[in-house]
């Protein structure tokens, strides 16, 4: 019992420290990834509209999906820093640059497809498909908009907490 304690003791103690480095240069740009939902809705970068207001969504509303994005980019963040103890950044430091690499490019493809989803359904498949204003079956399109949305959000998160975290844990070893 006490052993695990000291776990939680541990992970605290190394969850505080990251987090007072997140207000480094690297910590900035993660922690604005994990707000960019928040902020999407604010400065309407990526299109999210409702059908009242000429946009795609009827059943699932912009901020249930924001909503809902936010906490799957929250989860990313603490299950990546829970994988903390699996890195040696010295040794591993090309290896967690690439998985950033992969989690960017990823997070910005499922972008793309969310943006040809979106627009092709709005301007070519309502009318064609038959599915007027509240037909279940919007939540055809609606459903795999949120995921690649959310999906978006994740691993661009992901990719900036990787490397602020490598930088974290490769100052913080080169320190002792």
């Amino acid at each position: 019992m006490d052993n695990t304690s000291d776990r939680g003791t541990t992970f605290l103690k190394e969850l505080k420290e990251f987090l007072a480095f997140l207000q480094n240069l690297w910590g900035i740009l993660a922690g604005i990834s994990v707000f960019f939902p928040l902020s999407n809705v604010l400065i309407k970068l990526i299109p999210m509209k409702s059908m009242s207001d000429d946009g795609v969504f009827v059943h699932l509303s912009p901020s249930l999906i924001t909503a809902i994005t936010t906490i799957v980019t929250l989860f990313i963040v603490l299950w990546t820093f829970g994988k903390r103890h699996q890195w040696n950044v010295k040794r591993q430091l090309k290896r967690i640059v690439r998985q950033a690499w992969i989690s960017f490019g990823a997070g910005v493809f499922s972008l793309v497809i969310y943006l040809v989803i979106y627009f092709l359904t709005y301007y070519l498949a309502w009318e064609p498909w038959g599915w007027f204003s509240d037909d279940p079956r919007r939540l055809l399109v609606e459903i795999p908009l949120m995921i690649t949305y959310s999906i978006f959000f994740a691993l661009i998160t992901r990719a900036f907490m990787l490397l602020a975290m490598s930088e974290f844990f490769l100052t913080r070893t080169t320190k002792k």
